[in-house]
């Protein structure tokens, strides 16, 4: 605690940490708001699916070269360009919700340009951060990332009742005078802005080292495979919530962001929990139990949705599931990095974390795959089967995939100590 109360008592680290929640809130709120605005306009639950798919498409595919240049170019620069662009991203969306000229094709190219925004967060906006740690880094980084899971809860809420309320414009006005604001606090403070000269790297060289490290590690391996069972099968499902609270539980904006916000206090108190009472010996066991978890779990959302009566029994108990499932996120999450940190030698680290990077890229592959399933069978349906196969995927994992030696990788971290 009492490197935390440094921390926020430093203007510098606490400017970018609030950029940070204040930027986190307008990302759960846009994406609830553009999810159910779409659904509300179409109909389509593929159409829903899709902005979520293009907002991580960016993420994916530039995410480790957007590292790359901010270890070329000043990251304060990058991460004002950044905001000017969300900014402008903003202002256009509502100056066309006003007009009633928003079509879909506004928003999907809307997705993909903030994609670009959150492809800068990790490299560039968290790295500042750690450079303004003094030292503190681990509480700097727990700091942003129990504030990360709070944004989940707040920014559906907001998105909901300003739907409900405002219309999408409004939603767009609000975020665009917090990314204003953002962008003010963040020129006006002296944060570093100078990158160090550029060394000669072999980006791809490095990268492929990394996949082969990974591909020779079997505990690396089973942490990774599911990583991909868990973003294919597993977290899509939140592009469904705007679809199932709308369509299969006849709620209102306001009530469907507050049911989309459950998850998020979910996992905000299972980081809590987690980092006060887990212990080494157990990563493993809870990181297979979370996803596992995680996917039954989906797979009764879907059904309450389906048999659910009446909007508030169905809200309560589709909420109580979501409850759940961001208390099983939160240990997948936790223990994802945990184990792909402990599992690396030193000097791989950092190609390790980006084929982690890669492998979470597969996203997009898992929301195409539920809106596909939605469209088809509807959203109750798609949640069930999508669940279904992730749960196949992990027996055929523990039948005939990589295992994870916890003592083996016990006794390798204490010789690297």
């Amino acid at each position: 605690m009492g490197a935390r109360r440094l921390l926020l008592g430093n203007p510098r680290f606490l400017a970018v940490w609030v950029v940070g929640g204040l930027t986190g809130i307008v990302r759960w709120l846009q994406l609830l708001v553009l999810g159910l605005y779409t659904f509300q306009v179409t109909g389509s639950p593929f159409l829903v699916s899709l902005v979520p798919m293009l907002w991580m498409l960016p993420l994916a595919l530039c995410g480790p070269f957007v590292g790359v240049v901010a270890d070329r170019v000043s990251r304060k620069l990058l991460l004002v360009g950044s905001l000017v662009l969300a900014l402008a991203v903003s202002v256009v969306m509502a100056i066309a919700a006003s007009a009633g000229t928003l079509e879909f094709p506004w928003i999907a190219a809307a997705a993909v340009l903030s994609g670009f925004f959150w492809a800068t967060d990790m490299p560039v906006r968290r790295r500042l951060l750690g450079d303004l740690s003094d030292g503190d880094l681990a509480a700097a980084m727990s700091l942003d990332s129990a504030t990360g899971n709070a944004t989940r809860m707040a920014g559906p809420v907001l998105g909901g009742v300003l739907l409900q309320t405002f219309s999408l414009s409004g939603a767009f006005l609000l975020s665009a005078a917090v990314f204003a604001a953002c962008l003010v606090a963040i020129a006006l403070t002296p944060v570093p802005g100078s990158a160090r000269p550029a060394q000669s790297t072999h980006f791809v060289r490095e990268l492929v080292s990394g996949i082969r490290f990974v591909a020779g590690d079997s505990r690396l391996r089973w942490v990774f495979s599911i990583t991909i069972i868990f973003n294919v099968f597993g977290f899509p499902f939140t592009s469904m919530i705007p679809v199932i609270g709308s369509g299969q539980l006849g709620l209102d904006p306001a009530m469907v962001g507050l049911l989309g916000s459950t998850d998020g206090f979910g996992a905000f108190i299972g980081a809590i929990v987690i980092a006060m009472a887990v212990r080494p010996r157990i990563f493993a066991t809870l990181y297979v139990w979370g996803t596992t978890t995680y996917l039954v779990l989906v797979g009764c959302l879907g059904t309450i949705s389906y048999f659910g009566e009446g909007p508030a029994f169905s809200f309560l108990s589709a909420a109580g599931v979501l409850l759940a499932i961001g208390l099983a996120g939160a240990c997948f999450s936790a223990m994802q990095s945990t184990l792909s940190y402990l599992n690396a030698l030193p000097e791989y680290r950092s190609r390790v974390l980006g084929v982690l990077t890669l492998c979470i890229g597969t996203g997009p592959i898992g929301f195409l795959h539920v809106g596909w399933l939605a469209e088809t069978f509807g959203a109750p349906a798609a949640l069930m089967i999508t669940a279904s196969e992730g749960l196949l995927a992990l027996l055929v994992l523990w039948a005939f995939g990589p295992k994870y030696d916890a003592s083996e990788s016990t006794s390798r971290n204490a010789m690297r100590g």
